[in-house]
């Protein structure tokens, strides 16, 4: 009974947070669309630390990219465009919607970005932000979906950068340039 009531009263703050994020217009995310929309655009973002650490990035990113498809095909949860007809669909997805791919690869890469740049952090972790919530503007993931994959993004990243901190891994890969 206690977890019914859990589930409910979740599911009632996810939809609430969807409706007032999808429901209304906003130009700041609407320019970005073209860009951030694409799934390319997760990918290049979830890369783009390799200029940094190629080996933590390489681990980071597959580590990520298998848990959320991993989780996806776990969960089957459907898009919030597929399930209620009152969601604006701003933007084309494909597949299960828990968890947001763009979410896990912005806070993947915003991890390693700042540990380079610590003094820019803020706006690394500013950006990823920006990408969790234009997921659900767009109206294809629920809040939930974005936490959840934020979440495995920065978890994994700081993961594999304590695994590598040590420049070499265990199975004698070099992870310095």
């Amino acid at each position: 009974m206690l977890i019914s009531f859990y589930a409910f009263a979740s599911e009632s703050i996810d939809l609430m947070l969807l409706k007032s994020i999808n429901g209304t217009d906003e130009p700041w995310f609407d320019v970005m669309k073209p860009v951030i929309s694409t799934d390319y655009f997760a990918g290049i973002v979830g890369i783009s630390p390799l200029i940094l650490n190629r080996n933590q990035t390489i681990l980071s990113f597959g580590l990520t990219l298998g848990e959320v498809e991993l989780l996806k095909l776990l969960f089957h949860r459907p898009r919030p465009f597929q399930t209620y007809n009152w969601v604006v669909k701003r933007a084309n997805a494909s597949g299960y919607s828990m968890p947001s791919g763009h979410a896990a690869m912005a806070f993947e890469a915003a991890y390693i970005w700042s540990e380079y740049f610590p003094q820019f952090s803020f706006i690394f972790y500013s950006l990823a932000t920006y990408i969790a919530i234009s997921r659900i503007y767009y109206g294809v993931h629920y809040p939930s979906d974005v936490i959840v994959g934020s979440i495995l993004g920065y978890v994994n990243s700081k993961i594999v950068s304590k695994i590598t901190d040590s420049k070499t891994l265990s199975f004698g890969f070099s992870c310095s340039f």
